[in-house]
């Protein structure tokens, strides 16, 4: 289940899919060019933030919670995104929330932590998705990893689009597979506090048997949410609602 608008990449960036190319329940699939995923940004060259602004990109939508933002800026001090793309910072969790850290914290990397994480805060997942809807063109929606909080939004969008399941649990999967599972800030259970984690190095058979307990789970979630039930909830009206569906559906030709 191959996406063929994923052959392209821009320089320096991290992790980078397009959500096009998609299949839908309905026939046809997902349009090209309207929504990318990726991990940090940062590391994108000039040249690539020039092929971003060619391809149409308008919007990043920022995931990450301050303190992963001031890091990464002091890891890549000189990183600098062309004044024409609009920054839209919208975390999905509240890394200082006890209730957050003692549900979600074993789970951060996990799809398991999804249905806790949306049901915390509605609100974040509101700005999420009204930053989206809002954008005046394509847009790029990245976490640090562009794994698991990236991945939580992706499929919420493409659920509400009318994505496929499993072609939704392979778009993850890729994403997933295509980080180097770097180090970075990581909460420890153990310790209860937020750390300085080195990475992991996995084998392919440990890879593999990850992939397919978070994809199990991934589809296990995706099957109990009704996405435009829970947007609406966390306060998206009906336009935008609309206007989310149609960034990743292009018009259906009439019949003749």
């Amino acid at each position: 289940m191959s996406n063929p608008a994923n052959l392209r990449t821009w320089d320096g960036a991290v992790n980078l899919r397009d959500l096009g190319g998609l299949p839908l329940d309905d026939g046809g699939s997902t349009t090209p060019g309207q929504v990318w995923r990726s991990g940090a940004p940062e590391p994108i060259t000039p040249t690539g933030w020039a092929e971003a602004l060619a391809a149409g990109l308008t919007t990043v939508v920022d995931l990450r919670n301050a303190a992963e933002i001031g890091q990464a800026h002091d890891l890549v001090p000189g990183a600098e995104r062309p004044a024409g793309v609009v920054t839209r910072s919208t975390p999905t969790e509240d890394p200082g929330d006890p209730h957050f850290l003692e549900t979600c914290g074993p789970w951060l990397d996990h799809p398991r932590s999804y249905a806790p994480n949306t049901a915390m805060y509605p609100h974040l997942f509101g700005a999420v998705f009204r930053a989206i809807a809002d954008a005046p063109g394509p847009v790029l929606v990245h976490c640090s990893a562009g794994r698991d909080r990236t991945g939580m939004i992706s499929a919420m969008l493409l659920a509400l689009v009318g994505v496929e399941h499993e072609a939704i649990a392979e778009d993850y999967e890729q994403a997933f597979r295509g980080t180097t599972h770097r180090g970075g800030i990581a909460y420890d259970v153990e310790q209860g506090a937020w750390v300085q984690h080195p990475g992991e190095t996995w084998t392919a058979e440990q890879l593999d048997a990850r992939v397919r307990e978070r994809r199990a789970a991934l589809l296990e979630w995706l099957a109990d949410l009704d996405p435009a039930a829970y947007l609406r909830y966390a306060g998206l009206d009906g336009r935008r609602l609309t206007s989310l569906r149609d960034r990743l559906r292009a018009p259906v030709a009439p019949v003749s």
